[in-house]
């Protein structure tokens, strides 16, 4: 794979946060500066990156995000010294570099499917849950690591202050509910944070019973980004990384996959019940 394949990560209006979006500025700014330096146009430092003069005016003006290994690229071309790849708007990020990508798209896709096995999804997440999430990982986390992890997991919930916000649909395994992560006082701030989330009407939860079996999606969890009515893709996570899926077999059979959990899992309404029932529990 050369940089022509990866050195774009998709179109970019506007980053979603003032301090994403400054970073982006300062590459761009910082970018045209050293290519007119080394007077070069934008065809010739494409054709040194392995892109086009396009790609690059359209880095340049902002419409277009860049990915490390561009920047890497970049760089080298430029005789920049690092320089340039430390301006990376993702070396910054409070997401780690294979989040950073599918924390964008998330952001303007027009409908979420998620479904998680183990833990409640985080973008349902308080931030005590996820600080219990955090101290139980190993190897530990460092103090900075861990708040960089949660800031960029409360910073993904702005997405549901989007006006529109997507349309999101969350199915969960029953033992994700009833795990008892950071303790029973955490765990009714959490139930009672899924409550109010399932009165909004963008917004629907399901239950998968673990006593109705296996079911299609025993291999781990998923989401599933739909951008348009034309154009959906997979986000999959494996310990230490994610990987964003945009192959169409795969898309198609994850939304299929999806599908049938949503058959098996616990109508919304019923799942609200089953919460309501669980947060009671915690209080005898």
């Amino acid at each position: 794979m050369n940089c022509s394949d990866v050195c774009l990560t998709g179109v970019m209006t506007k980053a979603h946060n003032p301090v994403s979006q400054a970073a982006v500025d300062q590459f761009r700014n910082e970018l045209k500066r050293l290519r007119l330096m080394a007077d070069l146009s934008q065809s010739e430092l494409g054709r040194r990156t392995s892109t086009s003069g396009a790609q690059i005016g359209a880095i340049e003006r902002g419409e277009r995000r860049p990915a490390r290994t561009f920047a890497e690229a970049a760089d080298k071309a430029l005789g920049a010294s690092g320089s340039l790849h430390m301006l990376w708007p993702g070396a910054r990020s409070s997401f780690p570099r294979w989040m950073a990508e599918f924390a964008e798209l998330e952001m303007k896709a027009q409908a979420i499917y998620e479904f998680q096995v183990q833990a409640l999804p985080g973008l349902t997440q308080t931030k005590n849950y996820m600080s219990a999430l955090l101290d139980a990982a190993w190897p530990p986390l460092g103090v900075t690591e861990a708040d960089r992890i949660r800031n960029g997991r409360l910073e993904r919930q702005a997405v549901f202050k989007r006006e529109p916000p997507p349309m999101c649909v969350f199915i969960v395994e029953e033992i994700a509910f009833r795990r008892d992560v950071g303790g029973s006082e955490v765990m009714k701030e959490q139930l009672d944070h899924l409550l109010r989330l399932a009165k909004d009407p963008f917004v629907q939860i399901q239950c998968v019973p673990t006593a109705r079996g296996a079911h299609s999606a025993m291999d781990g969890s998923f989401v599933v980004l739909e951008m348009s009515e034309a154009e959906s893709l997979v986000y999959a996570e494996v310990p230490g990384a994610g990987h964003v899926i945009v192959d169409a077999q795969t898309v198609a059979n994850s939304q299929r996959k999806f599908g049938a959990l949503r058959s098996q899992a616990l109508p919304h309404e019923e799942t609200v019940r089953f919460i309501e029932v669980r947060r009671g529990h915690l209080d005898d």
